[in-house]
């Protein structure tokens, strides 16, 4: 039981980390951790979209994927997982969100979390205080002013894009969006120190969430 507790903080840990990392999108000084996209929530079940970020400290690939679709108290939820690699840890760390639509902003409801090597584990909202507003689920996803509509050349394709521009405290946002690509429409974003190009339009994705997920409910100790 012991170690399932420092295994289980170990990842929580890792969890609050990636999700702040998020939440600080391109412009927050994020490093190597995956950015929050920015635009419209349009999911469609299957299809994702795969990305290199390319920052001074290296690359790092990461993927959103919406792998299914789920209903909750009346209203339409999308399972997103969100797939990194080339961080500190090994292998692919996949974190699992359940977001439901309602209202303006898609709500984070469940969270599940795997790392190489380590069964999958879902963490209660409540373990985490603003968790769901610091994650996928909240914050501003404003893509900014449109500045036009151009054509792009990505390693994913040529696409027909809006041109977006965005003030962050760290400097000026530039992000090319399409309808063509799903969740967010993401085919470029930069800011001059870090670059984010698409590499690949997924389609007929499934979840690579392996295992049953256990159930965390122990607290967590104060320091």
């Amino acid at each position: 039981m012991a170690r399932a507790k420092i295994a289980a903080a170990i990842i929580l840990m890792t969890l609050s980390s990636i999700s702040m990392g998020w939440a600080q999108g391109m412009g927050g000084g994020m490093g190597r951790q995956v950015p929050h996209l920015l635009g419209d929530f349009k999911p469609v079940v299957g299809s994702g979209a795969e990305y290199q970020m390319t920052t001074q400290k290296g690359t790092m690939d990461f993927s959103y994927v919406i792998v299914g679709k789920e209903d909750v108290g009346g209203s339409p939820g999308y399972w997103m997982e969100i797939r990194s690699k080339g961080s500190e840890l090994p292998g692919e760390t996949v974190m699992k969100q359940l977001m439901v639509l309602d209202g303006d902003k898609p709500q984070i409801k469940r969270m599940i979390m795997q790392s190489a090597g380590r069964p999958p584990m879902e963490f209660p909202l409540a373990m985490m205080p603003g968790m769901a507003q610091r994650a996928e689920g909240g914050g501003d996803h404003s893509p900014g002013i449109k500045v036009g509509s151009e054509t792009i050349t990505v390693p994913a394709g040529t696409f027909e894009c809006d041109h977006f521009r965005k003030q962050e405290s760290r400097g000026t946002l530039d992000i090319w969006i399409s309808s063509k690509v799903s969740p967010y429409g993401t085919v470029k974003m930069t800011n001059g120190e870090v670059t984010m190009v698409l590499e690949k339009v997924l389609s007929n994705e499934t979840s690579h969430i392996q295992g049953q997920p256990q159930q965390m409910n122990f607290q967590m100790p104060h320091p």
